[in-house]
């Protein structure tokens, strides 16, 4: 019995990493995170827990597994650790107790471990948590709507907005499409000129050379984020580096969407041991003389500091980088944290 769970969690993993990496083109953010959850989700129910440490040391060895198939992929490892703390939640709510996140030191010194219940049903609690998980999937499904009604509270009539991977984010191209039918303001869309410009009609796309003779007409600049991290730094795609530089020379704030799912609990040591490289654009004759006798790195990503950043746009309010950390307590546990 066990050895036929144990080739099913596997057949599942193996169907999992495939539909990922079978497509040419990433997925949204908010696709893998769903993704992410389902897969989660079919695991749960495959596995047969009998005790609360069984079902989180499972989810543990899949964050693992997840990080080690894609390390570049942090919203995996968020979700995961996310449904770590619901199921944590529901154990600690058969108690009778509130649910402990980041304890005060006075209680810090006392054992609190998942093995105090070991004889907990864990029927009912699986089918909790799947119904606990099923409303974690309408939150990030409703994130990017969340995030767009704020748009008319940033966005003011006559601003000069300047935008950087508008047509690759579907959250940015929501948060100004809502932005669009109460504001009358100029969007300039930055694009790269060796990609394709399909930006939206309402823009005026401008290349990476002209961002420092716009800046000084603009007056907010707003960047999709890749991942948020505990200290107030994010990474964004590659170029919002320059932009927010340009934009702190000449007191432009800067504003950076951040989905909840998004916002990693732990530091990152090594940004760049992260960070994706494209395959660089050059001429194929160019490409075929140079092929093995030059590497050009083209990263897919930039790491911005948080004294860059003005203000992260979250689902449900706008935070200042100074207070990203707190967001911890709501989303994850420390010992899932700790242990990961």
């Amino acid at each position: 019995m066990a050895v036929a769970v144990r080739s099913d969690v596997d057949n599942l993993r193996k169907e999992f990493i495939l539909s990922l990496r079978k497509k040419q083109t990433r997925d949204s953010s908010s696709a893998i995170a769903l993704s992410v959850i389902n897969f989660l989700r079919k695991v749960i129910m495959v596995e047969k827990a009998k005790t609360i440490s069984d079902l989180l040391k499972s989810l543990h060895a899949h964050a693992k597994f997840l990080s080690a198939m894609e390390p570049n992929e942090l919203i995996m490892v968020n979700i995961v650790l996310m449904t770590s703390k619901l199921a944590r939640d529901e154990l600690q709510a058969r108690k009778g107790q509130e649910a402990r996140g980041y304890d005060s030191l006075y209680t810090l010194w006392k054992e609190h471990g998942p093995s105090e219940a070991e004889d907990t049903d864990m029927k009912k609690i699986k089918k909790d948590l799947i119904a606990n998980i099923k409303e974690l999937i309408i939150e990030i499904e409703s994130c990017r709507e969340s995030i767009a009604s704020q748009s008319t509270e940033l966005i003011f009539n006559q601003d000069v907005v300047m935008v950087h991977s508008l047509s690759k984010s579907p959250t940015l191209e929501a948060f100004f499409a809502n932005a669009c039918r109460s504001r009358k303001f100029r969007l300039l869309s930055v694009v790269n000129s060796a990609e394709v410009d399909d930006s939206p009609d309402y823009t005026t796309p401008i290349q990476f050379a002209d961002v420092a003779s716009k800046i000084v007409d603009t007056t907010k600049v707003v960047l999709p984020s890749v991942a948020v991290f505990p200290d107030g730094s994010c990474l964004v795609p590659a170029g919002g580096l320059s932009i927010a530089l340009v934009a702190q020379k000449h007191s432009v704030p800067v504003y950076v969407l951040a989905p909840f799912y998004k916002m990693t609990p732990f530091f990152i040591p090594d940004p760049c041991a992260m960070n994706t490289f494209k395959k660089a654009a050059m001429p194929f004759e160019f490409s075929r003389k140079s092929a093995g006798l030059v590497e050009i790195i083209q990263p897919a990503f930039d790491m911005i500091p948080a004294q860059l950043i003005n203000l992260f746009v979250s689902n449900s309010s706008c935070i200042i980088p100074a207070h990203i950390n707190r967001l911890k307590e709501d989303y994850y546990h420390p010992e899932d944290i700790s242990i990961y």
